[in-house]
């Protein structure tokens, strides 16, 4: 299974979900696939599920970074959610749960 897939607009928000080690070897992978679908869908939010990360580096943290500027972009909401506790602590560690509407 892909380490990151688009879903539909449903509800005014877009569905993407992360899973496995995101990290520098699918970094830019990750982020073009998250970057082209905000810009050509223009959703009202970007939702970001985490839950089933088990690894993230800080290229997967710029992913997430990248992946809210994308959402800003377009005037979309952004939020991550249900990052596992090792990630939930790598964002916090990092100061980003409030961005990421975390906190």
């Amino acid at each position: 299974m892909d380490v990151v897939t688009v879903g539909a607009v449903t509800d005014g928000t877009l569905p993407v979900v992360l899973r496995g080690d995101i990290d520098f070897t699918n970094a830019a992978r990750v982020r073009e696939t998250i970057s082209s679908a905000v810009a050509a869908r223009r959703p009202p939010g970007v939702r970001i599920e985490m839950g089933e990360v088990t690894f993230l580096d800080s290229s997967g943290v710029g992913v997430l970074v990248d992946a809210m500027k994308a959402a800003w972009d377009v005037q979309a909401g952004f939020k991550v959610v249900n990052p596992t506790p090792r990630v939930f602590d790598q964002l916090r560690i990092a100061g980003l749960l409030d961005a990421f509407g975390l906190s």
